[in-house]
């Protein structure tokens, strides 16, 4: 019988959330700061390779709180508009992104779940 691996993958997905929330969380309290430029993390594959550690690009701005973690990378986001002070943070794309991440977290949470449910009637407790 193979391992199952299902728990390291929802753990990994649920870090992964973490550190996304937490970047939004930085790009909203750093909308108005001159020049800062919104923030978000590379796709979980593209993350695999490695992460990047989160650099304050000036000193007056917020940090991220959680930042960064392992087999999380974290990359310049495309913005939809730049502002006239030059930052590029977008306060309706963060909160569109905000509330993916909340379905995103509701359905590895959902899954693990059913998962428990089924491993525990047929293994019992």
């Amino acid at each position: 019988m193979s391992e199952i691996y299902l728990d390291k993958i929802s753990a990994d997905r649920a870090n992964w959330l973490s550190v996304r929330q937490s970047l939004i969380s930085s790009n909203i309290a750093n909308a108005n700061t001159n020049g800062y430029k919104a923030l978000d993390v590379k796709d979980m594959s593209a993350a695999s390779n490695g992460f990047s550690t989160m650099m304050r690009t000036h000193n007056g701005h917020i940090g991220a709180g959680v930042g960064s973690a392992e087999g999380v990378g974290i990359e310049e986001e495309t913005p939809w508009e730049v502002n006239h002070s030059g930052g590029t943070v977008s306060l309706p794309q963060e909160i569109i992104k905000s509330g993916e991440v909340a379905s995103a977290y509701q359905l590895n949470t959902s899954v693990m779940k059913s998962f428990h449910r089924m491993v525990i009637s047929v293994f019992g407790n």
